[in-house]
């Protein structure tokens, strides 16, 4: 203990270089050298079990991995936040914490995404199909363009692409700037064999790969300046803290520089939405959630509670008012994003589409055990997909009521009231992971991390985001390996349970060790206090008698 204060007060700066310079030689030496790119783009079915052998040993190796990165960011985490409750900044905090990020995700560009996800390819082959071929993604499908170029790299075949125009909008930006700095470098060639065939071709990917990840970085940056700003108003001297916890979460880094999902697009624009509140712009922070809407519509989870939020800033009457206006701004502005790329009429297939599958959900275990029984698909489906979203929609209006009540507060305003309405986002995001989502990825726990930086001192944040995170990575590498091994160990049941088990396990005994004595101490503590008020009531009653 004497040797960790010590450095903790004479030389905190160098220990945080120490932990994110062994973070990024974990990045590089145990991911990086084991995925190359160039293996991934060899075998447009490859993953990573693939990659580096389905053995049990690499299989170890890899959670092995991502344990000890976990551990380096907890203990970061927790470098800061003793920092910070001592009210003493890390000299070149900052710009450690920003360098330790750039270095770490650019070591990541040299892996394979395919053993992370695979979205990144139907990103890239999506816009290149819209900008190339003028094909709208939200109303044609890939297999229309059975000449195009990287067709075999991606999953969605025969779907419509299940986001909304403004990522489709974003996306054909990124393949038209590709597309520009391929011909001003000389790289662009038109007719070419596809990946693997031509290695023309595979450079061309490697630079639509490449765009993606910059544009999703670019996404994750400009949040932890919203991150940072927000914080800086709210906690003054905590910044770096939540800099941190947003920048070196593992689950961040490789979300963003291997698989550059659109969830940090999205999570970007929810950001802005709390910054602008935060300011107390109400039209556009309403605004900017409605583009939020139109990069994934899940996002409209938090419409009951920013509603209700609302109502406690400025009552019934200015609220609804700020609704009905945003509501026919939006109408006007989803309406102009939608009709270029085949209108509204595009949503009913996307919608009958995507609510076809569960996978690595609750709902997915349900419906592999029930479905083992004999039990129809279509009871299937309205057991394990329509009706818990259903009952999700009205799940979350009750506890945005329960959080943040139907009622003007006289002392709205305080500072206060923005962490009321930043935990409530966390909650609404966390329950539907678990509870409501019958789809679930392991980067949807962004969702969870990106509010809950905003409030650095919270043990939850510090404590139980570190080890959901680790979750989340592990369940991709049993998802990724299992299936790989010979014999398979698991048949396909017992492979989602696991998912599903990794996934949350590491966060539910973190919260265990952290969380549950502290509530319990509370509670003990008003107890305590209840019984004391008792005796002291019972010994005046005992002198009146």
């Amino acid at each position: 203990m004497a040797f960790g204060s010590t450095w903790l007060r004479r030389r905190p700066a160098l220990l945080l270089l120490l932990l994110g310079g062994l973070s990024v030689l974990l990045y590089a030496g145990g991911l990086a050298a084991r995925y190359p790119l160039a293996a991934g783009l060899q075998d447009p079915r490859s993953n990573w079990a693939r990659i580096a052998g389905a053995s049990y040993p690499s299989f170890a190796v890899h959670l092995a991995l991502y344990l000890f990165l976990a551990v380096l960011y907890w203990l970061a985490v927790q470098l800061l936040y003793h920092a910070g409750q001592a009210k003493r900044r890390v000299p070149y905090g900052g710009w450690i914490i920003v360098g330790i990020w750039l270095a770490a995700s650019v070591v990541l560009w040299a892996i394979s995404p395919a053993g992370e996800a695979r979205d990144i390819y139907d990103y890239s082959f999506r816009g290149h199909m819209l900008v190339e071929y003028g094909g709208s993604p939200l109303a044609l499908v890939p297999d229309q363009f059975p000449d195009a170029p990287y067709l075999a790299f991606i999953t969605w075949h025969d779907h419509v692409d299940t986001y909304g125009p403004l990522w489709e909008y974003a996306s054909g930006a990124v393949a038209l700037a590709v597309r520009g700095w391929l011909y001003l470098s000389g790289g662009w060639h038109s007719g070419l064999p596809s990946c693997p065939q031509d290695a023309r071709s595979c450079a061309m990917l490697v630079a639509y790969l490449t765009g993606y990840r910059l544009l999703a970085m670019g996404a994750a940056g400009l949040s932890g300046w919203l991150v940072v700003s927000m914080v800086k108003r709210q906690s003054p001297g905590w910044e770096q803290t939540a800099l941190l916890l947003w920048l070196w979460n593992p689950l961040l880094l490789i979300s963003s520089a291997v698989g550059a999902h659109n969830d940090l697009v999205m999570l970007l624009l929810v950001l802005a939405t709390l910054w602008l509140l935060q300011r107390r712009h109400w039209l556009a922070g309403l605004l900017v959630l409605i583009l939020a809407a139109h990069v994934k519509a899940t996002v409209l989870i938090l419409a009951p509670a920013v509603g209700l939020w609302l109502v406690r800033q400025m009552g019934w009457r200015r609220a609804l008012t700020y609704s009905l206006a945003t509501a026919a701004i939006g109408l006007l502005l989803s309406w102009s994003l939608y009709t270029p790329l085949g209108g509204w009429e595009t949503l009913p297939r996307m919608v009958s589409e995507r609510s076809r599958y569960v996978a690595n959900s609750l709902h997915h275990v349900a419906y592999r055990l029930l479905w083992e029984r004999g039990m129809a698909a279509s009871t299937l489906h309205d057991i394990t997909i329509y009706w818990p979203s259903l009952f999700y929609v009205l799940f979350a209006v009750f506890t945005s009521i329960g959080l943040l009540g139907v009622r003007r507060v006289p002392a709205a305003g305080a500072r206060h009231e923005d962490e009321r309405l930043w935990r409530a986002v966390v909650v609404l995001n966390g329950t539907y992971l678990l509870i409501g989502s019958f789809w679930f990825q392991p980067w949807y726990c962004l969702w969870v991390l990106a509010p809950a930086v905003l409030m650095p001192q919270s043990r939850f944040t510090r404590h139980v985001l570190p080890w959901l995170a680790l979750g989340s990575l592990w369940s991709n590498v049993v998802a990724d390996y299992l299936p790989q091994f010979y014999p398979p160990p698991l048949n396909r049941t017992q492979r989602v349970i696991s998912v599903v088990t990794v996934t949350w396990l590491p966060a539910v005994l973190a919260a265990l060790i952290w969380l549950w004595p502290a509530t319990a101490g509370k509670w003990s503590g008003k107890a305590a206090l209840v019984r004391k008020h008792q005796h002291s009531i019972s010994g005046v009653q005992t002198k009146v008698e």
